[in-house]
């Protein structure tokens, strides 16, 4: 049995440091909801505590960083944003004393990225990280010719620099090649429909690639192709870290698609149906619109999502790890404050009303932290809405094993 207190640490416009005992809660979410969208700005909800007389030195566009402890007292990045909403309230005032609170709302850099336009002189045909990665080129990275031809240095606040132009970030700009998976899985159809919203056009290449856009918790972007996750190790979470007070799972009609529609370049379509999961639900339909160049990707995607949406899948939604418990140990605790969105986890300690054992990715996070307590709660997809397997529902009654080589077991499937 290990301690741990995470002591939350704010940091406002790169020098002002606010400690745990002046802060309230924090609340962070990143990622996505599920598998099939891509993600959200990620944002944090901050709440400080001043006396009501001693305003703090907190203005819009600020950074805002948010760290916690690890088990070695390291305190690491958990969020990186920029501040767009502050809210002042008093919760006392007169002569036995003063309390203000600041509520302050951060978000995370793809809202940056949706104030980008990108695409004037568009894109050649090329694959889908290629395209992600030449889209945040072209929207964060000036160039000369990109500035009005009046402006002076003369205008520019003083502090600023060229590497510091249009409020980006190192993190952002010097890995950017390391961080984008190049060239990723699927050809895209070139781009010449002329200035568009950055953040829309860089998510239709991530969706058309079946890859995932998201941030870093030090205000980077990063992009995994499709196929990059069947290399990841998983965390393997167990019942002494997971809290399964609350732990639900939900089986919905309504993400059931056992007819499939996948469009493509030039508004083609490519079509895959199940029959016999029409049988049992009936005919639902599901429409997934791309820029793929190629029929024959098109048509791997129109049966990849036949296989993964057309029968119930039925897992816990998420998993919450409360950090502060004393049965975490603290190697799991310290591979959660590093963990980002896109990991493999596992577990086989679940309730079995959940099917015992669940094995997957982290699409989204969500923080819930205060001076003593760290809940992390882990919005997760099955491995099989990545890679999809066949259920025996799926197999025609018809097939012998004689169908395949003598030496497939059904694991191979």
């Amino acid at each position: 049995m290990t301690a741990y207190t995470p002591y939350p640490t704010v940091e406002i416009d790169g020098g002002i440091y606010y400690p745990d005992n002046t802060i309230s809660r924090i609340s962070i979410t990143t990622g996505r909801r599920n598998i099939y969208e891509q993600a959200l700005p990620g944002y944090a909800s901050v709440e400080l505590w001043t006396d009501a007389n001693t305003a703090l030195d907190i203005e819009l566009s600020d950074s805002l960083i948010v760290r916690i402890k690890d088990t070695s007292n390291t305190y690491k990045k958990i969020f990186t944003g920029t501040i767009s909403d502050i809210e002042i309230d008093l919760q006392a005032y007169g002569e036995i004393g003063s309390i203000a609170r600041y509520r302050l709302t951060g978000v995370g850099v793809l809202s940056l990225l949706n104030k980008h336009i990108t695409g004037e002189t568009g894109f050649a045909k090329e694959k889908d990280g290629t395209r992600v990665y030449n889209i945040l080129q072209d929207s964060f990275l000036q160039s000369w010719n990109e500035l009005a031809p009046t402006l002076t240095w003369q205008q520019v606040n003083s502090d600023v620099t060229w590497d510091s132009w249009d409020a980006t970030n190192a993190e952002l700009l010097n890995n950017l090649a390391a961080q984008i998976d190049t060239p990723g899985d699927y050809e895209l159809t070139a781009y010449s429909d002329g200035a568009t919203n950055a953040l829309e056009l860089a998510q239709d290449a991530a969706q058309s690639g079946r890859g995932f856009l998201y941030e870093g918790v030090d205000g980077s972007l990063w992009y995994d192709s499709y196929s990059s996750r069947a290399l990841q190790v998983p965390l393997v979470l167990t019942a002494d870290d997971l809290d399964t007070t609350g732990l639900r799972q939900a089986a919905q009609w309504s993400e059931i698609v056992n007819d499939v529609e996948v469009t493509y370049k030039n508004n083609q379509s490519a079509f895959a149906a199940d029959a016999n999961s029409q049988q049992l639900y009936g005919q639902l339909a599901g429409t997934r619109s791309t820029s793929l160049e190629k029929g024959s990707d098109a048509q791997a995607q129109a049966n990849a999502f036949l296989e993964s949406r057309a029968y119930a899948r039925t897992y816990p939604e998420e998993l919450t790890i409360p950090l502060h418990s004393p049965t975490v140990s603290n190697a799991t605790r310290d591979a959660l404050i590093n963990m980002k969105v896109g990991a493999s986890v596992y577990t086989d300690d679940l309730p079995a009303v959940f099917g015992t054992s669940f094995d997957g990715f982290v699409e989204g996070m969500r923080w819930e932290i205060d001076r003593y307590t760290a809940f992390l709660t882990l919005t997760c997809s099955a491995i099989s809405e990545t890679y999809p397997h066949q259920i025996w529902l799926q197999i025609a009654p018809t097939l012998t094993w004689a169908t395949y080589n003598s030496t497939t077991k059904w694991s191979d499937l």
